[in-house]
């Protein structure tokens, strides 16, 4: 064993407490053999998925994995099956991705399955027939819960709310709203949607969008933005009109993107996970299915994120994490 591959053996040894998971040594993974994993999120630049791209980057060199990351500059289902038939025709190894539309990727996918290519979706998931494993951010209903929760503290049981979204089709917008419908109803029954809007993954459309929802419906006082560039587009649109402390936002946005809207007091509270270990996690589980080393019924261990259980082809990676003004600076992605 050379230098390196012990280092990399031990690296991958280390127990260590993460996020509840039970704190477990990593069975052996096999490295000796190289491939190739590309990760491509719904669109390039958006900083959620930049952080998933610095934790892939960090676990592929101790996974002896040549790592690609790259997709579409807007959030488009057709640019990620352009980027995916590139992947086929150059024959990677494992194609991860978090999916802009699950049908539309689907048959590309499914080709890429045929040629022996393992496919990973994380985050928005893709057909469940189109994909080896799919690792979960967090239970829908948690996080459906915590979205609620984060406007109701704030805004009253009473509020009237908004919704502003990815896209109409995103997979993982979709069931957290399912969610948060079902939890609103059963928990503030009084709380009402007035409107559900879409900013299209961007910051721009969803400032845009925000100051569409706020001047449209002055009775609005909470805003659930489920995705990255919505939730910093609400809150600068709630901002910009004069509303902090009479509009409450929260979403699901990586810290840094949100930190000054949090110190501001206009988000409160914000849940989300550690985006740069489930970049981690994504490198595990491609690396395992590679190896064929990970069955659709399993519990595995990924280095120092700790021991995770596979059930029918789903991996759920984390409890929701809730940024507040007081632990916001604890966290850096």
């Amino acid at each position: 064993m050379t230098k390196s591959q012990s280092l990399r053996a031990t690296l991958l040894a280390a127990p260590l407490l993460f996020a509840g998971f039970a704190t477990a040594r990593a069975e052996a993974i096999d490295t000796s053999k190289s491939i190739h994993v590309a990760m491509v999120p719904k669109l390039v630049g958006l900083s959620v998925f930049k952080a998933n791209e610095k934790g892939a980057k960090e676990a592929a060199k101790l996974l002896n994995i040549k790592f690609l990351y790259t997709g579409p500059v807007t959030a488009s289902a057709q640019g990620q099956v352009d980027v995916f038939n590139s992947l086929i025709a150059r024959r990677f190894d494992v194609i991860t991705t978090t999916s802009n539309n699950p049908t539309q990727l689907a048959p590309a996918l499914k080709r890429a399955m045929k040629q022996g290519i393992k496919v990973v979706s994380y985050d928005s998931d893709v057909a469940p027939d189109a994909r080896d494993f799919f690792i979960q951010n967090t239970a829908y209903d948690a996080l459906g819960k915590a979205l609620v929760d984060g406007v109701a503290k704030y805004a009253g049981a009473d509020a009237k709310v908004a919704i502003l979204s990815s896209t109409p089709d995103a997979t993982i917008q979709n069931e957290w709203i399912k969610a948060l419908k079902a939890y609103m109803t059963s928990a503030y029954p009084k709380m009402t949607i007035v409107t559900t809007q879409y900013g299209q993954s961007s910051p721009s459309q969803s400032l845009t969008a925000g100051l569409n929802i706020l001047q449209a419906n002055p009775d609005v006082t909470g805003i659930i933005a489920p995705d990255g560039a919505a939730e910093v587009g609400a809150a600068a649109a709630a901002q910009k009109l004069g509303k902090t402390g009479k509009v409450f936002v929260t979403g699901c946005s990586d810290p840094d993107s949100i930190r000054q809207y949090v110190k501001a007091g206009i988000i409160r509270e914000s849940p989300l996970w550690d985006e740069v270990k489930e970049g981690m996690l994504v490198m595990y589980v491609a690396r395992l299915a590679a190896n064929k080393a990970i069955g659709p019924n399993s519990t595995f261990t990924a280095g120092s994120l700790g021991t995770f259980t596979a059930k029918n082809r789903v991996i759920v990676f984390s409890k929701p994490l809730i940024f507040t003004k007081a632990n916001i600076d604890n966290y850096q992605f």
